[in-house]
């Protein structure tokens, strides 16, 4: 079953106060529901709030937003778009590489460009059924948007990436005169060629990154 306590292992203690709230006991009792039926639920208990184990939230430089957990048992990694390294590249991440003409296409694990570079690299949703995409938004979308609103709200100067229609919802709650939004076309199939490819969003990323932080984004895998 899931707690709290696991849950929340590891992760860094200035976003404790942002994370363990009321509307995350409300999850878990119905995660727990879902957890007696045979539906796996992804990613597992100690990577869901992975991408805060990383840095404090004062040091966070983007805030990178996607949609939900890769649907694959062997993908969901709790950071997003990424994927364990000797994981099968999926294709929303194949088409970020192209995007960004990376040299290194090796593996998908992008947790080097968490730790180089600040990015909380995070969905709308932080779990999902095992092979259906988008099943948990109802349960965590109150969750994310309070999460998003207290970022905003706590930080100065962040890059927010929004990848995608969900994404972009949340934008509602960023502070746009403290911070700097990046709306983009979700790199999935069916999406990418529908304005992500071309878009120039990493450079506009990479320009802003430098202009705000005053060092470039290492994005060495």
């Amino acid at each position: 079953m899931f707690n709290k306590k696991d849950l929340l292992s590891g992760v860094k203690a200035s976003w404790l106060p942002l994370l363990d709230n009321p509307k995350l006991d409300k999850i878990i009792k119905t995660l727990n529901t879902y957890k007696t039926s045979k539906t796996l639920i992804l990613p597992t208990e100690n990577k869901i709030f992975e991408a805060f184990k990383y840095f404090e939230l004062k040091d966070t430089k983007v805030c990178w937003l996607g949609l939900d957990p890769y649907i694959g048992c062997d993908q969901a990694m709790g950071l997003s778009f990424s994927v364990p390294t000797k994981c099968k590249i999926p294709p929303s991440l194949k088409n970020i590489f192209e995007e960004l003409n990376l040299d290194d296409k090796s593996h998908g694990n992008l947790t080097k460009w968490v730790k180089n570079n600040q990015f909380l690299m995070l969905n709308a949703s932080l779990t999902v059924f095992e092979g259906k995409s988008n099943s948990h938004k109802n349960i965590w979308k109150d969750y994310t948007d309070k999460l998003m609103k207290d970022i905003s709200e706590k930080t100065n100067k962040i890059i927010f990436l929004l990848l995608g229609n969900e994404a972009q919802s949340k934008i509602k709650f960023i502070d746009e005169k403290k911070h700097y939004i990046i709306n983009g076309v979700h790199p999935s199939p069916l999406s990418a060629y529908r304005g992500f490819f071309d878009s120039g969003i990493f450079d506009i990323l990479d320009k802003e990154y430098i202009k705000l932080f005053k060092k470039e984004i290492n994005w060495e895998l």
